[in-house]
């Protein structure tokens, strides 16, 4: 859409977004110590746990301007726990309200189509707090000194765009009469003038016939090329997607160079290379403008030439015709079912990372020649590490064994002295011989810094 410098359009229906939830609080590793109190134990509270970030579509907004102009939306981290088994306060959720009708896409994928009033989609899902050592505490290790790390929340670039919910698009060229149709037979007031491209913005209106009710769409004027963007097309074009109905509106002066016949063709081959789906769509045609002397045989050449088609003749002015228009549209919309354009993909490509990595772990070498480990879970146990603890790196140790780290490097090669990279830190590889020597005992020994 065409912005004006220090002037913000009244209708926006592509934001791109930035999201991250909240992280966990830490765990708290903390003893009681009172008088008189000989076994306190540990008493270290969990962490809270962060904000998430939601969508949700309602009828109270239609465009997406307030978030194009605030596209960084945080939520707030968990706080850390305390002594006394404490637990931290939780982060605060973001609810984000988007017009019905509105795509999540990430990576190039729809992950969520929000069309229902209330439909809620969660986008970037919290951290949870981090366990105290009041949660490791065992008939072992009655005095752990083991706290966890918040988990990081996760984080989303995605791109909004919004598609308005119609029954019937109005479609056609410019200055066909679209607008003034919309505003004949419903309470909408779009822009009308007499050049061409005056309706800039979809119009949406409400129309009440013989009972029956239904939205049409007043789609901003069409020309040869709009599939490939020109004129503004792709932007327009995306607004019939989901109409059950299209009409088609028909100059019979033309448009430029472009007889009323061509006018026909033009914008189907439009419609079709869009969106296989619009050329499916069925589709009546109304010559409009009866009050010209030119408009009675533009619809009796139409007639012979479509005869597959219905078409009607009328007067978006006078409202001559449009009566018969109305009932065809009340009769066809029942016998269309509602046809799924936007399907979202059961696993979408979430997070800032263009590749998404394997919810196990896999082993490879880096630039350097390290060995290197990478993961989702991987990366999560990692996170929620805290190194400064001796018994967390014990712990550590004994989760990588239980997980199968230690063999998937042994049948990788790893030898005695090599550097395993895993999450941005980097550990060395040893193998102890016992004392019996009846078995070798394989093991890390954390080596040092974070990247």
């Amino acid at each position: 859409m065409s912005r004006e410098k220090g002037k913000t359009p009244d209708f926006i229906d592509t934001a791109k977004v930035y999201l991250r939830a909240g992280s966990g609080g830490d765990g708290c590793s903390s003893f009681r110590r009172e008088k008189f109190i000989p076994y306190g134990g540990p008493d270290g509270g969990h962490g809270g746990r962060g904000g998430s970030v939601y969508f949700e579509a309602t009828h109270n907004v239609n465009t997406l301007t307030e978030i194009a102009s605030h596209p960084h939306i945080f939520a707030t981290d968990g706080s850390p726990g305390k002594g006394k088994k404490m637990e931290g306060l939780s982060g605060k959720d973001i609810l984000v309200y988007v017009p019905c009708g509105t795509l999540v896409k990430a990576g190039g994928k729809v992950i969520a189509d929000l069309k229902t009033n209330g439909q809620r989609f969660l986008a970037a899902k919290c951290g949870r707090g981090g366990r105290g050592n009041v949660s490791f505490k065992t008939k072992f290790n009655t005095a752990p000194h083991i706290s966890e790390k918040g988990e990081p929340g996760e984080a989303l670039e995605a791109t909004l765009e919004l598609s308005i919910l119609a029954d019937v698009g109005f479609v056609g060229f410019p200055n066909a009469g679209k607008s003034t149709l919309l505003a004949r037979i419903s309470d909408a007031r779009p822009k009308i003038a007499s050049y061409p491209f005056t309706t800039l913005n979809p119009s949406l209106g409400v129309i009440r016939h013989k009972g029956s009710s239904f939205v049409a769409a007043d789609i901003p004027g069409l020309i040869e090329g709009a599939h490939s963007g020109r004129g503004l097309g792709v932007q327009f074009l995306k607004h019939v997607l989901r109409t059950r109905l299209l009409v088609h509106l028909v100059d019979p002066q033309g448009f430029k160079d472009c007889t009323p016949e061509q006018s026909v063709r033009v914008i189907a081959r439009e419609l079709k290379e869009f969106h296989p789906q619009l050329a499916k769509k069925k589709r009546l045609l109304a010559v409009s403008k009866s009050d010209l002397p030119e408009a009675r045989k533009v619809f009796t050449a139409l007639s012979k030439k479509f005869k597959k088609q219905e078409i009607f003749l009328i007067s978006p002015f006078t409202g001559a015709g449009t009566r018969h228009l109305l009932d065809a549209i009340i009769r066809l919309l029942p016998q269309i079912k509602e046809t799924e354009v936007f399907a979202p993909k059961k696993e979408p490509d979430k997070g800032l990372v263009n590749k998404p990595l394997p919810t196990g772990f896999i082993v490879g070498h880096s630039a350097d020649g390290i060995f290197e480990l990478t993961g989702e879970k991987l990366l999560k146990i990692m996170s929620m590490v805290n190194f400064s603890q001796p018994d967390s790196l014990n712990r550590l140790r004994r989760i990588f064994k239980l997980i199968g780290v230690d063999k998937t490097l042994k049948r990788h090669g790893v030898r005695a002295g090599e550097t395993v990279r895993i999450a941005g830190k980097e550990f060395e590889w040893t193998e102890e011989i016992p004392r019996d020597r009846a078995k070798k005992n394989t093991k890390f020994a954390y080596k040092y810094e974070e990247h």
